[in-house]
């Protein structure tokens, strides 16, 4: 055969296996096409491969909410739902200007947060007298005594009867170096009157009776009554820091006569009726916004030149508590009106064990 021939049948080969292996590739394909079509079509067969359920839980399975949550609550949606959350809604509920006190802590928090408030100087004292629990801000800080020290000063009256020291029947005569202006009964008197200790002992306690004290200062010394508060404990003395008190004084004093009160009730006990029976400056003390019916040993301290206000109390509640305040550099009448405001949520936490309190942002 020549080359030429030869040559020439080579490539009619080539030709027909290309034209060979374009009609497998391109025919069977549509082929295959169209009988997946004819079976679908005519026998609702799908030649698809099928879904297998894994048993593993996928995210759009169903959440069985646990025990602890409430039928009513509301499921998170799953990641794949697309659900537009709403934003933050403040509660209604919250007020920044409010405390819940529920226990002496929080207490503390809100009587901190009310004395640093106010213009001017406060101390405070409580003592829980069941409990034994205390709060003391500013407690043992300076003040003008006024008129509160007078109730340490006549238990030492009443200590020196019971010793035998004096008699509730011995005489004094009013004179003029025990005058002194201010509230009693003995300065719309005369001066030569006479008094028994027993009577001095009383006005000096009911009516806050300035020329009673002094008349009592005179016959026992006064150096005597104030070793008697210092061996009480007193971190202030009386003379030496020129009449001056603090909040634990005040308390400590009216802790000693619960317990004289408790040991000899015939003799000490005439001493606490008096106190709860003293109204001097009673719509400025914090009895005027207390239950009526509630009995409370009082004896407030006011001086209106320095400006002073004073008031000890002890509140015969659920839980008999002693409340000391002390305030100077301050208006007297926005001072006893927080003492006041403060004296009611300590009443609503002994007695209820709850209370709220209203914050005073400075």
């Amino acid at each position: 055969m020549s080359n030429s021939k030869k040559k020439k049948t080579d490539k009619e080969k080539k030709a027909l296996t290309a034209i060979t292996v374009i009609t497998v590739v391109v025919g069977i394909p549509l082929f295959v096409l169209f009988l997946s079509r004819y079976f679908t079509k005519n026998t609702g067969i799908s030649t698809d491969t099928p879904v297998i359920q894994s048993p593993i839980a996928t995210y759009q399975q169903t959440e069985i909410p646990a025990e602890t949550v409430a039928p009513t609550q509301t499921v998170m949606p799953t990641e794949t739902a697309a659900v537009q959350t709403p934003e933050p809604v403040p509660s209604s509920s919250i007020n920044l200007n409010e405390i819940e006190i529920r226990n002496m802590t929080s207490l503390k928090i809100y009587l901190e947060s009310i004395l640093k408030s106010e213009q001017g100087k406060h101390g405070l004292s409580l003592y829980n007298t069941v409990t034994e629990e205390y709060i003391g801000i500013n407690d043992t800080e300076l003040f003008v005594a006024a008129s509160s020290t007078k109730v340490p000063m006549v238990m030492y009256v009443y200590s020196a009867v019971e010793k035998g020291q004096l008699s509730f029947d011995d005489t004094v005569v009013y004179t003029e170096s025990d005058y002194e202006v201010g509230t009693g009964i003995i300065i719309k008197g005369e001066f030569g009157d006479v008094y028994t200790i027993g009577e001095l002992a009383e006005y000096a306690i009911i009516h806050s009776d300035n020329c009673a004290i002094n008349m009592l200062i005179r016959t026992c010394n006064e150096w005597y009554m104030v070793n008697y508060m210092n061996k009480l404990g007193a971190k202030v003395d009386y003379i030496k820091k020129r009449w001056k008190t603090c909040p634990y004084d005040l308390t400590l004093y009216y802790k000693e006569l619960l317990r004289l009160v408790e040991e000899n009730p015939e003799h000490y006990q005439k001493l606490m009726d008096d106190l709860c029976s003293n109204k001097v400056g009673y719509w400025m003390s914090s009895k005027s916004v207390l239950p009526e019916d509630l009995q409370i040993a009082m004896k407030t301290g006011i001086n209106t030149i320095l400006p002073t206000y004073n008031e000890a109390t002890i509140v015969f509640t659920k839980h008999p508590y002693i409340l000391s305040y002390c305030s100077t550099d301050i208006v007297i009448e926005e001072s006893t009106e927080l003492h006041k405001k403060i004296s009611k949520v300590i009443y609503d936490f002994m007695e209820n064990g709850y209370a709220v309190g209203e914050l005073k942002w400075k």
